[in-house]
């Protein structure tokens, strides 16, 4: 009784995405699995103990698909809910492509061609993939990647602003500036190249090159520059993160108020069993 107790908890704790001895020892594998991807890159490491990091590599493997077999089985008669999930799909997508070396051959004479062998070494790094699965284990981090995504939106509007200022001072950078620094404001493209650098606060060395050169201008480059970092990087820029942290209250604000519905629905469950163990205890 006490085993299928258990047995029971588990399985509202797994299907709730709430903190679960399940995700605990998932997230132990993603540690070990990542420090081992890491040591493999030490052709010294691997010289010394042969085989292991092959072997614990297709046990790390097994474990996670045992936990998604496991996750899967707690949902039934519904099995299928699972997938309905878009982290528990992408579980199952970091999953497929990190299974995808263990098909590679390691036979270098059956690789036809040199494009052949970069895409087996493509494909066995698909196993560094498994450090994301991190993405989906911590609450926090899910918060992240779910309000940047939300954000989308909201930032591509003001991407396209930024991008207009980009493009309008690129251009009349390319008209002042191309005889004195052919090497960033030689074409239009460079000039594009050259204004982004100035958008991430990387502008000094250009607005000095302007300024001293033959036939600079050392009153417009200054006024040039720094109105451009002004309006880019202090104003636009300021927006996104803006609307990120706005975003990312709103977020927050559902999580709390799932994980508060959660709980709720985890003591009413107590609650049913402890009636259902007294009524138990009577009618015996």
């Amino acid at each position: 009784m006490a085993r299928k107790t258990w047995l029971n908890d588990l399985r509202v704790a797994v299907n709730a995405q709430s903190s679960n001895p399940l995700d605990t020892i998932v997230i132990g594998l993603i540690f070990v699995s990542a420090i081992i991807v890491g040591l493999e890159t030490s052709s010294t490491v691997t010289g010394a103990v042969p085989g292991l990091f092959e072997w614990l590599d297709r046990l790390i493997v097994v474990a996670f698909g045992l936990e998604i077999i496991i996750k899967v089985a707690f949902r039934w008669p519904r099995p299928m809910d699972y997938f309905k999930d878009p982290w528990h799909m992408f579980d199952v997508t970091i999953f497929v492509l990190t299974i995808l070396p263990l098909f590679v051959s390691d036979d270098q004479g059956a690789v036809g061609s040199a494009l052949a062998l970069r895409s087996i070494r493509l494909v066995r790094s698909f196993r560094a993939l498994r450090v994301m699965r991190l993405a989906s284990e911590f609450k926090g981090v899910r918060i992240v990647i779910e309000t940047l995504l939300r954000s989308i939106p909201q930032l591509t509007v003001v991407a396209i602003l930024l991008a207009c200022i980009v493009y309008t001072y690129a251009v009349i950078g390319y008209n002042l500036f191309h005889t004195i620094d052919q090497a960033n404001f030689g074409s239009l493209g460079s000039s594009l190249l050259a204004m982004s650098q100035c958008a991430v606060g990387d502008f000094a060395d250009l607005m000095h090159t302007q300024m001293n050169g033959p036939d600079g201008y050392p009153i417009l480059s200054p006024l040039f520059f720094l109105s451009f970092v002004l309006i880019a990087s202090l104003t636009i820029l300021n927006f996104f993160v803006g609307t990120i942290l706005s975003e990312l209250e709103s977020v927050r604000d559902e999580e709390s108020e799932q994980t508060t519905d959660i709980q709720q629905m985890q003591e009413q469950l107590r609650e049913m069993r402890e009636t259902l163990a007294r009524i138990e205890k009577q009618g015996m």
